[in-house]
């Protein structure tokens, strides 16, 4: 009998060709990562900088123009400048990026000037600088199983929650999200009396009193800048006489407090330490025939891996920013950002809701809720 001894075994050689195909695809995905940082933190410096509002209201600028109308420094905004037109943030009208002049490229505007526009994206940077205050406190945390507050991560983070919920307050809450809920437009035009809870910079309580003046509207959040700005805002918008915003402890809301007709969760329930308890006074605060309204984000309804952008967005920032947040108190029950339906179900049974119904409003980022007790 003989052997043939030129037979090649292809296993491990088909192997290492798959993996070196999958680490030169995952390589690629690190430096797209790795760019679209670098470049989210140059439109961060922009917009803290007022460089984009600054060329947007002059015109085609050079940037010694731009260093004379801003007082910064010139030779760290031609930086800048050549940055962002090999970006494609801005145009340049040759290729002297001392000289020849800057505009916004199209679609600025509308993404990085305009906070009310359904396009702004300017939060996006901001999470960045906000991230980059907590991230020695998250290093250790991983460690010590300790929580890291909302204000380790500097008002950077206030900003960044701010500019990425109000375009969908100012374009949907209204004309698309209440007419879904059925009743709720009815339940407002009378004149009904909502909790806002976790409301932060204010948008959403503001946003129902502009639409539904009868309404009033109490703001709660545990946190002093947001409650601040959420202040402020209502007073430029000419609601303050109807909304009403304060620090408070969310479980202690019902505490001797007239009923509320509408509790609203808007995107906040999965950063709560204490999601049950929150539920539970949301329950407890509401009047005979009232509702409770959860926006949560719209993780898969089962884990996917790999998941696509939208579930690898949240996943990391539940990594990042809000099981930390939510990791403050020790007996601490947070979700995290993945909250899915069956978990909502529960979390709400347990706080005495007979009934929980998904609504009909399709959102990429958003699920949204109505509980009954």
């Amino acid at each position: 009998m003989t052997t043939d001894m030129t037979t090649t075994d292809t296993t491990t050689t088909d192997t290492a060709t798959t993996d070196s195909a999958s680490a030169e695809a995952l390589v690629g995905r690190m430096f797209g990562a790795a760019l679209g940082a670098a470049e989210l933190y140059t439109i961060y410096l922009g917009d803290v900088h007022g460089l984009y509002r600054a060329i947007g209201d002059a015109g085609p600028t050079t940037a010694t123009e731009l260093a004379d109308r801003t007082g910064l420094d010139h030779r760290y905004l031609v930086e800048w400048l050549q940055s962002q037109a090999i970006s494609g943030l801005l145009t340049i009208d040759g290729t002297d990026v001392w000289t020849d002049r800057y505009e916004l490229a199209p679609g600025i505007r509308e993404t990085l000037l305009d906070p009310a526009n359904p396009f702004f994206a300017g939060g996006l940077a901001a999470i960045l600088p906000a991230v980059g205050h907590a991230f020695p406190q998250l290093v250790e945390a991983f460690r010590t199983g300790a929580g890291v507050p909302y204000a380790a991560y500097g008002q950077e983070a206030v900003i960044a929650q701010e500019a990425l919920n109000r375009p969908a307050y100012a374009n949907s809450l209204i004309a698309e999200w209440v007419p879904a809920v059925p009743g709720l437009h009815d339940v407002l035009s009378r004149g009904a009396r909502v909790a806002d809870l976790g409301t932060g910079a204010g948008w959403s309580a503001i946003e129902l009193a502009k639409a539904y003046p009868a309404v009033r509207v109490d703001g709660y959040d545990n946190d002093e800048d947001s409650i601040t700005r959420a202040r402020r805002n209502a007073a430029e918008q000419g609601v303050a006489d109807r909304v009403d915003f304060e620090v408070r402890d969310i479980t202690a809301i019902a505490a001797g407090g007239t009923p509320y007709d509408v509790v609203t969760f808007f995107e906040c329930l999965h950063d709560f330490a204490h999601p049950v308890e929150a539920l539970t006074a949301a329950r407890e605060a509401l009047a005979p025939g009232g509702s409770v309204i959860v926006m949560d984000e719209r993780a898969d309804e089962v884990l996917a891996a790999p998941g696509d952008e939208v579930q690898r967005f949240l996943a990391a920032a539940s990594v990042i920013w809000c099981t930390p947040q939510g990791r403050v108190d020790e007996d601490s029950e947070v979700v995290g950002t993945m909250l899915r339906p069956d978990r909502l179900r529960q979390l709400a049974g347990r706080a005495g809701f007979g009934t929980v119904d998904v609504l009909p409003i399709d959102h990429p980022f958003w699920r949204f809720y109505r509980l009954t007790p």
